[in-house]
């Protein structure tokens, strides 16, 4: 990696906090081993099964994480946007070997960290070793979560919890809100169909909760909003 990457990667590793335990020279001895990833939109990071030698950082875009059924179909598991990481918990698996493919929905740039050299660090401090434990268990939270919307739930509920997640903390009636995914990479998320999700926003527009133009979103009634179903 080269001083102007450096200069780039430095701060936004030095900002997270999987990363915030580290001094100045530990923090230096990854970037030494640490890789710039340009994508274009559709470009993959990673595939499903390639071996796992790097978790990743991103920096700008969006990358969408998917597994491919043996049918050939794709299930989108998340979307990772700037400030999150990918694949941190591959280090501490038996195999491996990334589970699940990672693609870019739009131009993005990420920083590849050596995996190797990040567990050796981890051997000798304590308090990195509790703030990636404390994000696994953040995360497995997360997908206990995404369990039981995705069985117990139905289409329409999953869709609109989708739409509230977007909400800044103190939004008030009126507030805009821009999909910046692909709906049907949404759509996958949520286990519907396209279609089902227009259906359910021409819906939330009839009744006057939502207007939609295109990709933009303007909440008319956030209360109503948060009890639909």
């Amino acid at each position: 990696m080269d001083d102007l990457q450096r200069t780039v990667v430095r701060p936004a590793i030095k900002r997270h906090y999987l990363f915030a335990s580290f001094s100045e020279s530990e923090i230096e001895g990854l970037l030494d081993g640490c890789r710039v990833y340009q994508l274009d939109a559709d470009a993959f990071l990673f595939r499903q099964d390639d071996k796992a030698e790097r978790f990743f950082l991103v920096g700008d875009g969006q990358i969408k994480l998917f597994r491919t059924s043996v049918e050939g179909n794709e299930k989108v598991v998340e979307i990772i946007t700037p400030g999150q990481t990918v694949a941190e918990a591959v280090l501490f698996m038996q195999r491996q070997h990334y589970p699940v493919s990672a693609q870019a929905i739009r131009p993005a740039r990420v920083y590849g960290i050596d995996g190797a050299a990040y567990v050796a660090l981890l051997e000798t401090n304590r308090d990195a070793n509790m703030r990636i434990i404390a994000d696994l268990s953040m995360r497995l939270h997360a997908r206990l979560n995404d369990v039981v919307n995705l069985t117990q739930q139905n289409a329409t509920y999953r869709v609109v919890r989708y739409l509230f997640s977007l909400l800044p903390r103190d939004a008030e009636n009126g507030v805009l809100v821009t999909l910046n995914t692909p709906k049907q990479v949404i759509a996958s998320r949520l286990s519907v169909k396209p279609e089902t999700l227009s259906r359910i926003m021409a819906n939330l527009a009839q009744k006057g909760i939502v207007d939609v133009k295109g990709r933009e979103i303007v909440v008319k009634d956030i209360e109503r909003l948060n009890s639909f179903e």
